[in-house]
């Protein structure tokens, strides 16, 4: 991924800070754990929490649901349980911003928020 290249979740922040809100909502979460593993690939969670400005409960209650839906994979060694990224929560993120996409063509970039 090319750092002129827009993520999803730069473009949803964008989005959701011209709306004036200042709560993520949780597919914002979602994304931007996903985009974080994409980009630096076996991670643990302390280091997802840090990166993504969530406590470390909340960043791994996020991260059980996207193992839960194998978009991520965890892994446990020793007392460390290290999360990557699978192709098919690539591929989700790739249908993330399709979506957006769609939307923004449809000038409905804030549907997804409430």
């Amino acid at each position: 991924m090319s750092r002129q290249e827009s993520t999803v979740y730069s473009q949803l922040v964008d989005t959701y800070l011209s709306n004036d809100r200042k709560k993520r909502t949780e597919l914002g979460q979602l994304i931007q754990v996903l985009e974080y593993l994409l980009s630096s690939g076996d991670i643990i969670i302390s280091s997802i929490a840090r990166y993504t400005n969530m406590s470390h409960c909340r960043a791994t209650k996020i991260c059980e649901k996207l193992v839960n839906a194998d978009l991520i994979s965890r892994e446990v060694t020793y007392n460390n349980k290290r999360y990557r990224i699978t192709s098919e929560g690539i591929s989700f993120l790739k249908d993330c911003k399709d979506f957006r996409d769609i939307l923004c063509r449809y000038r409905l970039p804030d549907a997804l928020y409430y």
